[in-house]
């Protein structure tokens, strides 16, 4: 059986988010990266953003892209909101 310290070791690792391994990789290779999970996107469209989004998004793709089950963690970085909300130009 699994202690209670043991079990919230695990639990408080699995929400510490790694470094990104999309941080050692240039704009572009990002770019093609992203291209490679969403071939919808367009490289236009994404060169809009900057590095630091574009890396964000490439990590929330690869978590995405992993088997559910309890080790799949997606921890959303402070800056960006839980929810968003916009309204239609009219």
């Amino acid at each position: 059986m699994v202690s209670l310290s043991a079990r919230a070791k695990r639990v408080r690792e699995r929400a510490e988010p790694d470094p990104s391994p999309t941080s050692r990789l240039t704009r572009e290779q990002v770019i093609d990266r992203i291209l490679q999970f969403n071939p919808s996107a367009k490289i236009e469209f994404l060169e809009t953003f900057s590095e630091s989004s574009l890396s964000h998004y490439l990590d929330h793709l690869v978590a995405a892209a992993a088997p559910r089950g309890r080790d799949a963690v997606w921890v959303r970085r402070g800056e960006s909101p839980a929810i968003v909300g916009r309204w239609a130009r009219s």
